[in-house]
């Protein structure tokens, strides 16, 4: 007697490979994904600003061929078993693609849950349509409804439940809905209740006195907020490992340069890596000193699971709190905003003195 499994090996051995008109099978195409490998990395090199852009153009260029491939194989053999594993890598590219794909990614979804019958597939379309809609959708109801079709046919303990539901209640806006929301996640996702409970503390947070002690990991001098009271204070969240921070520091020290004789003061707080293995506190320091950057900075010492840092729910980085002359807490969502905000603060000051007086 010939056992289940062997019976579908046989059957699937004994099946013509699927070609098109052409006569290219799914095989070929399988075969041809198989062969785009990424580049190399050269750790020698990862100081080389010029190295690193050339490797990342390659890498961009071998997962655009190995994501038109996989359509190809999606439209030539549907059912080849190896879809359900391809198709994902092509839905993400898509969804990190800001100049194309993301308007048919939905479109495209759909088509591949239909084609290939995959359950396993129809689960991770729906987590990409769901992310999609968070990134995309304006309407509450609609983005609400994207994240509920994931969490439906999710297996239990599906991590990534949580964490769209809390993405999502950050985008549906202030009141009930984000509420109801946020109290469902403490209730049946602990693993994101501590994003949840920062998040309420920075909303309950504003108006409130800010308080941070620490020592300036560039000088050994004690910095304490009670001191920069009368003061407008930045506080950047950053790492020297991050792009996005790096990028935006010129603008940051511009900042710094025309406030900081006007009552201002900017404060540091490195999520960099661990001395001990990461040489965090070593490349923060160099980076501060070839920089000139010449703000105080709090170094943690251990990437993101930094106490203060986590403590405020820090996920993503640069994020800007501004603390207000008052000693109090104006902002948790200051990136792009210290333009307009650092003068308003001042002048609010200001006038407080000549209502005083």
């Amino acid at each position: 007697m010939v056992s289940a499994p062997v019976a579908v090996a046989l059957i699937a051995l004994a099946a013509p490979a699927v070609a098109r008109e052409d006569g290219r099978t799914g095989d070929a195409v399988v075969k041809e994904i198989d062969d785009v490998k990424p580049p190399r990395f050269d750790q020698d090199k990862r100081e080389d600003r010029a190295y690193i852009e050339t490797y990342l153009d390659e890498l961009q260029k071998g997962r655009k061929k190995r994501s038109g491939l996989i359509l190809e194989l999606l439209r030539i053999d549907p059912r080849n078993p190896r879809l359900p594993g391809l198709l994902p890598e092509r839905w993400q590219a898509m969804f990190e693609d800001p100049f194309g794909g993301v308007d048919e990614l939905d479109k495209e979804i759909e088509e591949a849950v239909e084609k290939t019958g995959d359950a396993g597939l129809r689960v991770e379309g729906a987590y990409i349509k769901a992310r999609n809609a968070i990134r995309t959708v304006s309407d509450p109801d609609g983005l609400v409804k994207a994240v509920e079709a994931f969490a439906e046919i999710a297996p239990r303990g599906d991590r990534r439940v949580g964490g769209l539901l809390f993405t999502a209640s950050e985008r549906v806006g202030d009141g009930a809905r984000r509420t109801a929301l946020e109290d469902r996640i403490l209730k049946d996702f602990p693993d994101v209740a501590g994003r949840v409970k920062a998040a309420r503390r920075q909303r309950e947070a504003i108006g409130k006195p800010f308080e941070l002690e620490f020592t300036d990991a560039t000088t050994g001098r004690a910095v304490r907020m009670a001191d920069l009271k009368g003061k407008v204070v930045v506080v950047d969240f950053w790492a020297t490992w991050c792009g996005p921070c790096v990028a935006e520091m010129p603008n940051m020290k511009k900042l710094y340069a025309d406030f900081k004789d006007k009552g201002v003061e900017f404060i540091g707080v490195s999520l960099d890596q661990p001395e001990e293995g990461g040489k965090g506190l070593t490349k923060l320091k160099e980076f501060v000193a070839k920089n000139e950057i010449g703000w105080p900075q709090y170094y943690q010492g251990k990437g993101w699971d930094g106490d203060f840092s986590r403590s405020w729910g820090i996920n993503a980085i640069p994020r800007l709190f501004v603390v207000g002359p008052d000693g109090n807490l104006a902002s948790t969502s200051a990136r792009g905003k210290l333009e307009a905000l650092i003068p308003e603060l001042l002048s609010r000051a200001s006038a407080g003195e000549k209502g005083g007086d």
